[in-house]
């Protein structure tokens, strides 16, 4: 018998408020690219001190300005679409390097088994944010070197999932009758593994997205952001006004919030709604 599982709570307003965020960073993308610039020459949010710390919807600026005048509208707009770039960048590869490395360490001989935990282990053993910051002062302050930065120490998580899951799919009656009728390993895996494994590892992801952006804000709000316009700087920025303009810190907090919600009631509806003991 097939169950219809309807959509959570959770799930639908997860939806509802990532929506609205996708469609203010596509928004942005098209007034950028398409409206006030062009591909070869996109917009950025244009310096007017004039307008320095001006309050929202005075001046014309639904938000007000910034430090440095510009509007704090298209300043988060911009924010927000860097944001959603570099989380998606990082979350697809370290899913992509988790689900590998977890695989192989139950598939590889035991030296491979023991160096992935020897290389999980020292990531895990010093704080992430501590490890992103040596790797930036190496790299330098760029946008490969931050999503370097945040690979490195995201991946370990997902290979740990990833691991557990392969070894009890492994371990399952179907596919030892894939291997039975002559599949191979690769095609096992890709076939096989990671559909099996899939449904986990997209909670894991959704729920990751959020910790790459406040790792992000977190490098941002120390100097060591690769863009401008990372929440976190501006939020570095927002508190030496803090007493002069409390719009700034209080709408940058909330926005903020508001995406790192959403992300988390999806990823908690979708840990329900993909649950194989849920009917």
């Amino acid at each position: 018998m097939i169950f219809q599982k309807k959509m959570t709570r959770e799930m639908k307003s997860g939806f509802v408020i990532l929506g609205l965020y996708l469609i203010w960073a596509l928004a942005w993308y098209l007034y950028k690219y398409f409206i006030a610039g062009t591909l070869a020459q996109p917009y950025v949010p244009e310096l007017h001190m004039p307008l320095e710390l001006a309050k929202p919807f005075s001046q014309g600026l639904i938000l007000g300005a910034d430090l440095l005048g510009r509007s704090l509208l298209e300043v988060l707009s911009a924010g927000l679409s860097y944001s959603l770039t570099i989380s998606f960048i990082v979350t697809l590869a370290t899913a992509s390097i988790g689900i590998t490395m977890g695989y192989l360490a139950v598939k590889a001989p035991g030296w491979f088994s023991l160096v992935f935990d020897l290389a999980i282990n020292l990531v895990f053993i010093f704080p992430s944010i501590l490890i992103a910051i040596m790797i930036m002062a190496v790299t330098g302050q760029s946008m490969k070197g931050l999503i370097f930065a945040l690979i490195i120490t995201g991946w370990p998580g997902y290979a740990k999932i990833a691991r557990g899951e392969a070894k009890r799919v492994l371990a399952l009656n179907y596919v030892e009758g894939a291997r039975a009728i002559g599949i191979g390993e690769v095609r096992l895996f890709f076939t096989v593994i990671i559909p099996a494994i899939l449904p986990v590892m997209i909670v894991n992801m959704v729920l990751g997205i959020s910790g790459v952006i406040i790792s992000e804000a977190a490098l941002g709000f120390l100097g060591l952001g690769a863009s401008p316009y990372s929440w976190g700087a501006m939020l570095g920025g927002a508190k030496t006004v803090l007493l002069e303009a409390p719009h700034i810190a209080v709408i940058l907090s909330v926005t903020m919030a508001g995406l790192i919600i959403g992300l988390n009631l999806l990823g908690d509806g979708l840990r329900d709604y993909l649950d194989p003991k849920e009917k």
